[in-house]
């Protein structure tokens, strides 16, 4: 539930790079509550920072308490961080357990220590509805809540954080005031309302001011149970160095679940960087068992429930990348994260897109979800409700919902696409649908209901009806068949697609790629658009800004230029992808592109460096190229090893591959299945410089 991070002066999209930059910029506060490399601002709830001297007006109007820093004075790594705000010469340190973010601010000498509360604070600007602080000297802590409707949280009513502050054994609250709009109110307790809050003087026995913030979604006193479950504030001395190991080491055990032998520094510094962003998300939502539903309830798990409970999916995203490589590395939490879903459909009706915290949000387009379940279902993750969780797969893509439901279904039955006049977004909604539907069919077979099977096999060929047969584009199409084609197939804020332009979209056919071919008329004339599209994109200087051919920052392109092995040249996809590993993945401030959006892009780096990547939904694995000489992911059902032989920067190029022992058709079927590498697996190459003919 902690995501304790800086937030830097936002309101400009150029100072938001500065916070994560190469260049030096003003830090805000530190808030409890973030979204994972997302493309929208939300959260950011419960901030505190600190100062040196009484607060003034000027202090409090428009965060003039922000201090500058340099990134230099930056320290950082899994479970803990650290920088100095150069204004006031504060070194703040931060780490955190489940519940609970713990602050160290050391102080230049004896001077005041002034503690901060900005309890209106979100990332979305004017976000707060309602919030409220109270300050509790006699027990030495301050409390309160907010209800910030966010670009999200809004969608769904708002998300309601409330937090339990208490500071460290030894030091004491001497003075205190609140604020709200500008005015500062002397000796007060309490103030409610928004651009509200609070400040605490802090005596202590040295230049060190230690203090926890537990925060629930539930309540004052939730939050208070959750920091003592977790910090032992009656126990004498400071509790940050025990926290910071403990962090630190649950960190490592994540990380140690992939063992990387390979000296190049860089390609390990990404793909342990990968890692840890990957396993980042999605957000344990449950407090100790107890959590806010979508039906604003608060209820308890059952015994038969999941371990946790789960919220906060980027599911247009992570169904791609980083929900597959939870399946394979570690099914028993991708479990409980689909038995969250199953209990969002129960308690809220429908199965959610983008669920946030407790409620829909509804962003995105398609109904992915079918796709996430689908794929940890048809490789055995096991102990999965799929009688209830078929019933929310069927209803999403068949029924009208209230929350996350599927666009003009009428249309959809009628027509067999989502016209230009129902949505100008029309031929992305009839690819997103097409693309589920051929994924819910697998589901369907499998579970025998071939009634359906047959159904959903049908409609997901729907994805053929806004291909335009000369132009070779995905367009948008009237009901009457009249075509809607963009004057340029290169425009990145073309309104016809989401997110992408006519490009982007063009080879995006996850369920069907053989069909995707055909339409092509053969398959060297595939191989020879796709590559123009891949081999343009490499042309393009911006690693954050959206490229008009392949973007590796934009999910509808993540599996293009893999997608050459379907049409019998994995050389292709060998290249592209060590090129696309190499050159926009680095270890500079912007090394990921674009958004990391909840992990996706970390996992797709994941999987290029293993060598093989996942069809999502389905039990096939396109095979790459491995990018470091041994690779092996400890799991429960058995380690999978992949070995390269005469691996280097140069040696890109597959000479054979084999999968424990079989060889590999690299010409024909340069793939491997589910079935191959669910237990113990070894997948080995022999890697070239020069391609290979097949």
């Amino acid at each position: 539930m902690i995501v304790l991070e800086k937030d830097c002066n936002f309101h400009s999209f150029s100072v938001v790079l500065v916070c994560i930059n190469s260049i030096d910029g003003y830090i805000r506060l530190f808030s409890h509550t973030h979204m994972v490399g997302a493309g929208i601002n939300d959260y950011g709830t419960i901030g505190v920072t600190s100062i040196t001297h009484k607060p003034t007006s000027s202090d409090i109007l428009d965060y003039g308490y922000q201090s500058s820093f340099s990134h230099s004075s930056e320290v950082a790594y899994p479970g803990y961080y650290s920088v100095v705000l150069r204004d006031y010469n504060i070194k703040v340190e931060l780490t955190a357990t489940e519940h609970v973010g713990v602050h160290r601010y050391t102080y230049n000498g004896n001077i005041e220590k002034y503690i901060l509360f900005d309890i209106s604070h979100a990332l979305t600007p004017d976000a707060c509805n309602k919030a409220n602080i109270t300050i509790d000297a006699k027990n030495n802590a301050v409390y309160g809540y907010i209800l910030e409707l966010g670009h999200m949280a809004r969608r769904y009513g708002g998300y309601k954080s409330y937090f339990y502050a208490k500071f460290a054994d030894g030091l004491s609250i001497a003075n205190s005031s609140t604020w709200r709009n500008g005015q500062i109110f002397e000796n007060t307790q309490f103030i409610e309302g928004c651009h509200s809050g609070a400040s605490v003087e802090i005596n202590g026995p040295n230049n060190v001011v230690e203090f926890y913030v537990g925060i629930s979604s539930l309540s004052i006193d939730k939050a208070k149970q959750n920091l003592e479950a977790e910090i032992k504030v009656s126990k004498p001395g400071y509790q940050f160095d025990l926290v910071k190991s403990e962090s630190v080491a649950i960190w490592e055990d994540v990380l140690s679940m992939v063992s990387v032998e390979g000296t190049d520094h860089d390609n390990l510094v990404k793909f342990y960087t990968a890692l840890y962003r990957t396993h980042q998300s999605p957000t344990i939502f449950d407090e100790y068992g107890e959590y806010l539903g979508f039906d604003n309830m608060v209820h308890k798990l059952d015994k038969n429930g999941p371990k946790n409970y789960y919220s906060d999916m980027s599911i247009w995203d992570v169904h791609r990348t980083q929900f597959p490589w939870l399946v394979l590395s570690d099914p028993e939490r991708m479990a409980d994260i689909i038995k969250s879903l199953i209990i969002m459909y129960k308690e809220g009706g429908d199965l959610p897109k983008w669920p946030m915290a407790n409620g829909y949000t509804g962003a995105m387009i398609g109904t992915h979800s079918i796709v996430l379940i689908a794929d940890a279902y048809i490789k055995g993750v096991e102990d999965i409700d799929m009688d209830t969780a078929y019933k929310a797969m069927k209803q999403a893509a068949t029924q009208k919902q209230q929350n996350a439901g599927r666009r003009d279904l009428v249309d959809w039955n009628k027509l067999g696409y989502i016209p230009w006049e129902s949505s100008e977004k029309g031929a992305c909604y009839t690819l997103a649908y097409s693309y589920d539907d051929g994924i819910l069919a697998n589901v369907a077979k499998k579970l025998g209901h071939m009634d359906d099977y047959e159904l959903f096999t049908n409609t997901s060929k729907n994805y053929k009806n806004v291909f335009h047969p000369e132009e070779k584009f995905f367009c948008p199409k009237t009901r009457e068949g009249k075509w809607e084609c963009p004057p340029v197939w290169i425009n990145v804020f073309d309104d016809r697609y989401t997110e992408g332009d006519a490009w982007h979209y063009r080879f995006n056919v996850g369920a069907d790629p053989n069909g995707l071919i055909e339409l092509f008329g053969s398959k060297q004339e595939f191989v020879k658009e796709l590559e123009t599209f891949c081999y343009r994109g490499e042309w393009y200087p911006f690693n954050i800004l959206p490229n008009p051919y392949y973007w590796a920052g934009n999910e509808e392109d993540l599996l293009a230029c893999w997608m050459f092995n379907f049409a019998d040249r994995a050389d292709l996809t060998q290249r592209y992808i060590r090129w696309l590993l190499d050159n926009k993945y680095t270890v500079n401030p912007d090394g990921i592109p674009g958004n990391d959006d909840y992990g996706t892009m970390s996992a797709w780096y994941i999987f290029g460096s293993l060598g093989f990547y996942p069809v999502a939904g389905t039990t096939q694995f396109i095979v790459g190229t491995p990018l470091f000489p041994k690779i092996t992911v400890h799991r429960k059902a058995g380690d999978l090893t992949v070995i390269s032989h005469n691996s280097g920067k140069d040696n890109f190029y597959v000479l054979k591959a084999t999968i424990n022992g079989k060889p590999i058709d690299m010409k024909s079927y340069a793939f491997i299945e589910w079935e191959d590498i669910k237990g113990e697996a070894t997948l080995e190459f022999w890697m070239s410089n020069k391609a290979t003919v097949y």
